[in-house]
């Protein structure tokens, strides 16, 4: 029945042709309901934010929208199982958060955005995505280096893009490090066997620089403060199992797509804890919590699976919360790190001494460590890094660059006992490798010796190549026992080339090079600026390389250029070995594979 207003009666209710055609029992109409070309249509008008939250509502959407969404901002469909995105859209890992084979990702290769506020925005979105990962087996992160910035200055605030001055204010170089290495530990704790980080003390620095300029202007600072005297400061342990990941301060409003998608994809990963408090009202909710009783700490230790970490940043050393989740990392994992590779050329010195002696690694075969390709300020002392080598005999591989180097053996420490003993490849300054050889007893299992230079910022300072001529005297005795003997050149300067020239002018009566009769297999790298493979230096090369009596195989490293152009390399190459190096039976460039040089067309 229905009222009618006009006679004030009840008249029968006429059925509308809508209520005819519908079921009461039938369910109510959906967007998927949709022919498929007009629903394509309405996903095509949407923007990438907006499709992101819709794709979030049903597993159909989701399975519709984001393959389209990753065609769009051409990147991998997490299906494939990795993450590999350099200068990736905005909406990048969003789209991969809120896509349901998120789970399936395996490798995470990733170049963070230089911009502030969405940097904050893709580390938490990226600790999402490792948290509903099954296991993540490879980790590699990039932050943005100064020299990939469009402006040199653009960390501040007026050049940053799109920054919001006032929310920019709120992330503390604190919260920085509580953002990042709850990354970081997250990932290690999902089964990491393999993780490179690189990048990011410009970032920290000009945190910690705006830190202490507001510190006493009106900013969080008193909050964090009192926050501090109310909760206690204790350390963070990173990997007992008690470790709670922690959001940076309050930005602006996201959509929310979380929570929707860990229900779709019946996510049972820790939740967020709560942003930094920064008000007094938050203070006194936070001492009353501080009375309750403490969260539960029974949860199993993590177990490391680590194998292989590579840190080529510096922000690791550069305050004390980011070198104590250093220690703590590397307490953890000692037993699984078989490779550990340093490059933080800005670390002190002070820091290097206490940190080299005081980590132990029992585990380690590959040890590299090196500065920028050129050398400034050399910060790790020669004598710190040969003492760390003294604990950890088990090493096979090392690599030493950028260095302290002392102008004569006489000042690094003497050994009581013989060092190194499964060592089977090693590249570094040639007074290192002199002091490596010291005596017969010294590493006895030693095949592959490369001695390499080094450029410095100074340009009057020149390499002391009278130390490579010092290592080879001391290389001789145990030639035999090599199978390769390499050099290491990074300096294009022209005492490169005196030096060369020096063997050559010296002739088979006079140079060092022909008593090594037993060397087979020479090397030679150069860094990316130095030019090997061209006609003036080539000749001189094969001139050099024809000094070795005996010598069968010639590799070159590292040459400019396409890395497979046979065509430009490989004929100037035997034609220079054939006038001066007969002996010289293949050579190989780069990449590819060995070739008979009797073989190449010239």
């Amino acid at each position: 029945m229905q009222f009618n207003r006009t006679t004030g009666t009840n008249a029968p209710k006429k059925e509308s042709s809508n209520e005819v055609l519908t079921s009461p029992d039938s369910p109510p109409a959906s967007l998927v309901d949709l022919p498929h070309e007009l629903l394509l249509q309405i996903i095509d008008e949407m923007d990438d934010a907006a499709l992101c939250s819709l794709g979030c509502t049903c597993k159909d959407l989701n399975t519709l929208i984001f393959p389209l969404l990753f065609d769009k901002l051409n990147i991998n469909n997490p299906s494939q199982g990795s993450i590999c995105c350099f200068r990736a859209p905005e909406h990048t890992l969003r789209a991969i958060r809120c896509s349901l084979p998120t789970k399936n990702i395996r490798n995470i290769y990733y170049y963070f955005s230089k911009e502030i506020e969405r940097l904050v925005e893709e580390v938490e979105d990226m600790h999402a995505i490792v948290r509903r990962t099954d296991e993540v087996t490879n980790f590699e992160v990039y932050l943005a280096e100064p020299d990939r910035w469009t402006k040199p200055d653009c960390w501040a605030l007026s050049d940053a893009p799109r920054l919001d001055e006032a929310q920019a204010l709120r992330l503390t170089s604190e919260e920085w490090t509580k953002l990042y290495v709850g990354l970081l530990t997250t990932s290690l704790t999902k089964g990491c066997k393999r993780m490179l980080l690189s990048g990011g003390r410009p970032f920290l620095k000009f945190l910690q620089d705006r830190d202490q300029t507001t510190a006493e202007s009106v900013s969080t600072a008193p909050a964090l403060l009192l926050q501090e005297q109310i909760l206690g400061n204790k350390p963070t342990r990173y990997f007992d199992g008690s470790f709670q990941y922690e959001r940076a301060g309050p930005r602006k409003p996201q959509p929310q797509v979380t929570e929707s998608v860990e229900k779709l994809s019946q996510d049972t990963g820790p939740s967020w804890s709560k942003p930094i408090l920064t008000q007094s009202s938050d203070l006194n909710k936070v001492s009353t919590q501080s009375k309750a009783s403490p969260p539960d700490r029974t949860k199993a230790p993590p177990t490391s699976k680590i194998e292989s970490l590579v840190m080529h940043s510096d922000m690791f050393f550069a305050s004390p919360s980011f070198l104590d989740w250093t220690n703590q990392l590397l307490s953890w994992c000692g037993p699984t790190l078989t490779h550990f590779e340093l490059q933080c050329p800005k670390t002190p010195s002070g820091i290097w001494c206490k940190f080299l002696s005081e980590i132990t690694l029992p585990s380690l075969t590959h040890f590299e460590v090196a500065s920028n390709l050129v050398v400034g300020e050399a910060n790790m002392q020669g004598s710190d890094i040969l003492s760390f080598l003294g604990r950890h005999p088990g090493i096979q591989k090392l690599k030493l660059h950028g260095i302290q180097v002392p102008k004569c053996l006489s000042t690094l420490p003497e050994a009581e006992d013989p060092i190194l003993p499964n060592l089977s490849e090693v590249i570094a300054h040639p007074i290192y490798i002199s002091w490596l050889l010291r005596n017969e007893t010294q590493c006895p299992e030693l095949k592959e010796v490369v001695l390499s230079t080094e450029c410095y910022v100074d340009v009057n300072l020149a390499f002391p190549y009278n130390a490579m001529d010092r290592a080879l005297r001391d290389l001789l005795p145990r030639s035999h026992k090599l199978d390769v003997i390499g050099f290491r050149f990074t300096s294009d300067r022209s005492d490169l080339d005196s030096w060369l020239q020096s063997h050559v002018d010296a002739g088979p009566n006079i140079s060092i090079l022909p008593n090594f009769i037993d060397t087979k297999r020479l090397r030679i790298n150069v860094a990316f600026h130095v030019q090997l493979i061209n006609r003036s230096r080539l000749d001189l090369i094969a001139r050099f390389v024809g000094l070795f009596p005996n010598l069968d195989y010639l590799e070159l490293q590292d040459q400019p250029g396409d890395l497979h152009n046979k065509a430009d390399y490989y004929p100037i190459t035997a034609k220079a070995l054939r006038s001066h190096s007969p002996q010289v039976k293949k050579v190989k460039i780069n990449t590819n594979t060995p070739t008979d040089i009797k073989e190449i067309v010239l």
